[in-house]
């Protein structure tokens, strides 16, 4: 059996097509670092403040953001300085935070996470459109913003049927508003079935007193003539006496 020995880099005899592979694996790694920062940055939204002395950049924490899964707001302070930006820190006591979804509307508590970077954790459990809102002050500025999800801010939260497998489950807010509208169906039924039974009701006593009053006896009104009392004209004569009267 013949052995091959592996060439080392480190003494610097490595081959040349040995140090193109590696070459080649390190651009690659380079670029997928670019892209997941990229990704990263397409995923949330920057918005300036305080006249243009701060940048803040909002979204969610875990994204692409699925339902029902814990994730969180995440915010990121920084302040333009000379040369780029400084993170700013101890935001947490002085900004306050908001998600709201179909009129339904959360408060947040804000956490840090490292300088200048903060989280506030919930759990979305709809798929769609968030809007997160940050308010408070900035040092001396006053903020009060408000963003919703979309292409060109940050990520909706998507149903977890685009990454279950095998077996998908229903998703959570149709399965409630199934349920909704299976239950409002049933009390229609029901106030129906309440009704047809008082209409019910209401007939079989209807009937009743009708037949009660077609049964009382008429009111007495003129006698007819053969039934009123006999004249003395038609009273019989009394019969004469028969034989002699005896004195």
């Amino acid at each position: 059996m013949t052995r091959r020995r592996h060439q080392s880099c480190r003494t610097g005899t490595c081959p040349a097509a040995l140090r193109g592979r590696l070459l080649a694996i390190a651009l690659a790694g380079v670029a997928g670092a670019m892209l997941t920062t990229a990704d990263r940055a397409l995923a949330h939204v920057d918005i300036e403040v305080g006249e243009g002395r701060y940048v803040m950049e909002i979204g969610f924490r875990d994204e692409p953001a699925y339902l029902g899964q814990p994730n969180a707001l995440y915010l990121s302070v920084e302040e333009y300085a000379t040369g780029g930006t400084e993170p700013v820190a101890g935001l947490a006591a002085t900004l306050n935070a908001e998600v709201s979804r179909d009129g339904q509307t959360k408060e947040l508590a804000l956490a840090p996470v490292e300088d200048g970077a903060y989280e506030a954790v919930f759990v979305p459990t709809a798929s769609g459109d968030y809007t997160f809102r940050i308010f408070g002050t900035i040092g001396e500025a006053t903020v009060d913003e408000s963003v919703t999800s979309g292409p060109t801010t940050f990520n909706s939260v998507e149903p977890l049927t685009a990454i279950e497998f095998p077996v998908t489950r229903p998703d959570l807010a149709l399965l409630q508003a199934e349920t909704a509208n299976a239950q409002a169906s049933a009390e229609t039924a029901r106030a129906l079935g309440i009704a047809g039974i008082v209409a019910g009701v209401l007939g079989v006593i209807v009937a009743a007193v009708a037949l009660t009053r077609s049964r009382r006896p008429t009111s007495l009104g003129a006698m007819p003539a053969s039934a009123s009392p006999a004249s003395p004209a038609a009273l019989p004569l009394e019969s004469e006496p028969s034989g002699k009267l005896i004195r």
